[in-house]
């Protein structure tokens, strides 16, 4: 289906659905009033736990940016890529693969083969690794991104902050769900959720279950077709078991299968000026097909008890990824070598904490922390058949790792008049060991191992003014280069070590003019020491490995503000400053100064939403929504970069009582940007992995039982 026939489907079922409607009442009395998206109430009455204790968003003493259930109805969130254009300081795009996404925050990128720069929780759960974090977000609550190093709180990992996803909890009333939606590309997605009591006040369950089917939009010249196909399914339940009014029980548990287009690189050749923005010319151009098949599933069993002065919760979980990864290894249109990469992880997780509920003044947290996980990551590189002259059997990489990991944190909250103080530490000790099975010897081992203390002072001049600071430590683990790909004169080591992060942010939170206008503003400065990222270089050798840049320095600025200046209109916007720079290369001059690869320097956005009532039972809904991306570098040299890209969204729809209808379209003026650039990926040319251009649809979203 065409955009402009889904543009025109779409405005003919709205046209439908508001001629059937009753007349529009200009003189008629007042018509009963609306439900309104809470997004257009009070923003101070939008509760967060990113802090690990319930807080009315506008005294959380940090820099929180929530995205309520409203706002993902209203601006059609579908996944953690959507979240990344309304919260500027997060950057989620599309990667190599579905389970190695583009991520940054603050300042700090992920690294392909290594962990992601923040902590990823749902529902108080920790997901393990990466495989597990790109999956689209159904029947949510809300996504709280806690900006700033976590480590105190959320361990290794959270060197930039932590995202929490919180889903709808089953209760004990009878709900359901259904949003259904088509969209160019040939895109169309259901997902339906179905919630109540089995066992009335006792045992309540949840399903949510989602489908994708998508013919894509990048087009493989060499194939003449569109390569980012999909074929996913996931489903996901939840049972709460109260047997008792001290005791609460969840099992959790989703199973996803997915079919996916992947590896859609265009080659960029350098030298060329201008190629990296030109998207007619250079087109992904492969002659095989890529895909990769994706089995994810992980289950979960949450214990809260409540003992006297406070309440212990235990997570359990264990988590399962398998990504079997085929494509065009050469990425040309002549047949020469493909690529077979199976992709296996496993871990167990478990959480035990104790939180006090005491009446004065103080509170306090204690707990410990246990994981275990083992992958397997094989690349087979082998001749295509349709080769000519048939070639030679290349590469054999079998991969073998573990991460046996514990930690011990506390947290203790003094609440002194206007004054919170509150400090915080944890230890976390990660074993790792790596291996190539079919090379003897090759196996290391390293612990990595830190500290990681924070301390926060909030002052609260008035209910609707705050200001605090904060200090802390962050902490992510070192890992290994395989074995075939070290070679120290050029830096690619063994061992890469650990990744840590001190940060220092001040801030302050206001609200005025009887809280229509809500200005939020945070500065910080974070100290990186042994920075991770991925090389790539030619000479003297051909090589691509994980290093570290030993000093970086990142100063930014982060400010929101909702308007509300008549009823039914919103307007919000929000800023992420990032200035980093390197402030050491291995004791060198080489490369100070310069900003680090996969970061932008700048991120803003805007939205604009008028929801007025337009007849008796039903409101319209008209959104804009723009974003805007900063110069990005995505080398050490500064070789390769793009200059800044805006995008602009619209959603225009009419809500019912149970019911929305919307047409939106996707990047309207169809700006081109890179989503994923690896320079020098093919020694005399780079690799590129294209946005998407405008795309229309239609979406219909229905609810039943209880609101």
């Amino acid at each position: 289906m065409t955009n402009k026939a889904m543009m025109m489907l779409g405005a003919t079922a709205l046209a439908t659905m508001v001629c059937a409607a009753p007349a529009l009442a200009q003189s008629q009395p007042a018509a009963p009033a609306v439900p309104v998206a809470s997004e257009q109430a009070t923003d101070g009455d939008i509760v967060v736990t990113a802090l690990r204790r319930d807080q009315r968003l506008q005294e959380a003493p940090a820099a929180v940016s929530v995205v309520t259930s409203e706002t993902i109805q209203n601006a059609g969130v579908q996944s953690l890529n959507d979240v990344g254009k309304l919260v500027p300081s997060l950057r989620f795009e599309a990667g190599l693969r579905p389970g190695v996404p583009s991520i940054a925050l603050r300042g700090i990128a992920a690294v392909q083969g290594g962990d992601a720069p923040f902590s990823l929780i749902v529902d108080g759960v920790q997901v393990p690794f990466l495989e597990l974090v790109n999956q689209d977000l159904l029947d949510i609550a809300s996504v709280e991104l806690l900006k700033g190093p976590q480590g105190a709180l959320y361990g290794r990992g959270a060197i930039a902050g932590a995202l929490i996803i919180n889903t709808q909890a089953p209760g004990d009333e009878f709900r359901g769900s259904l949003k259904l939606s088509a969209e160019g590309g040939g895109d169309y997605r259901g997902a339906a959720t179905v919630s109540g009591p089995l066992i009335d006040g006792v045992l309540s369950a949840k399903v949510t279950g989602s489908y994708r089917k998508r013919d894509g939009m990048i087009y493989i010249r060499t194939l003449d077709r569109d390569g980012d196909y999909a074929d996913d399914g996931t489903l996901r339940g939840q049972l709460h078991f109260t047997p008792g009014a001290d005791t609460a029980i969840d099992l959790i548990g989703s199973y996803t299968k997915a079919k996916d287009g992947w590896a859609l690189f265009a080659q960029i050749p350098v030298g060329v000026p201008g190629a990296i923005k030109d998207f007619d010319t250079y087109k992904p151009n492969q002659n095989v097909k890529p895909v990769t098949r994706r089995t994810l599933w992980n289950t979960a069993l949450k214990i809260n008890q409540k003992v006297g002065i406070g309440t212990i919760t235990s997570v359990t979980q264990y988590a399962y990824a398998l990504a079997r990864n085929f494509n065009d290894f050469d990425y040309s249109p002549v047949p020469g070598r493909v690529n077979t990469n199976p992709i296996k992880d496993t871990a167990f997780n478990q959480d035990l904490r104790f939180s006090s509920t005491l009446d004065g003044a103080f509170n306090f947290i204690v707990g410990a922390f246990y994981q275990k996980r083992i992958g397997h990551n094989d690349v087979n590189i082998r001749p295509d058949p349709a080769a000519v002259p048939p070639l030679l059997p290349s590469q054999t990489t079998l991969q073998h790792l573990t991460s046996e990991a514990w930690a011990g944190y506390g947290q203790a909250n003094l609440e002194l008049g206007a004054w919170s103080l509150t400090a915080a530490v944890r230890y976390d000790e990660d074993k790792r060991f790596d291996e190539l099975t079919n090379v003897p010897g090759s196996g290391v081992s390293n612990t990595f191992s830190a500290w990681q203390p924070s301390a926060t002072v909030k002052y609260q001049f008035s209910p609707d003014f705050m200001a605090y600071g904060t200090v802390g430590r962050g902490f992510r683990s070192g890992g290994f280069n395989a074995q075939n790909l070290v070679i120290p004169a050029i830096g690619a080591q063994r061992i890469y070590p650990k990744e840590m992060s001190t940060s220092y942010e001040a801030g302050f939170k206001s609200q005025a003019f009887n809280r229509r206008l809500t200005f939020n503003v945070a500065a910080f400065l974070t100290n990186f020491e042994n920075s991770q990222f991925q090389q790539t270089l030619v000479v003297p050798v051909p090589a691509r490995f994980i290093t570290s840049i030993p000093k970086v320095r990142v100063k930014g600025l982060e400010a929101d503000i909702v308007l509300r200046p008549v009823a039914d209109v919103t307007i919000t916007g929000a800023v992420s400053i990032t200035h980093a720079r390197i402030r050491d290369f291995n004791g060198t001059a080489l490369y100070v100064g310069n900003q680090p690869p996969n970061v932008y320097s700048d991120n803003e956005q805007l939205s604009i939403q008028y929801n007025p009532e337009v007849m008796d039972g039903y409101r319209a809904l008209f959104r804009l929504d723009g974003n805007r991306r900063g110069k990005i570098s995505y080398d050490l040299t500064e070789q390769f970069t793009f200059q800044p890209a805006a995008f602009l969204d619209a959603r225009v729809g009419v809500e019912a009582d149970r019911w929305t209808l919307a047409v939106y379209g996707k990047n309207l003026t169809s700006k081109r940007a890179p989503d994923f650039f690896s320079p020098l990926a093919f020694r005399v040319a780079s690799a590129r992995l294209e946005n998407l251009s405008f795309r229309a649809g239609v979406e219909l979203s229905v609810k039943f039982g209880a609101r």
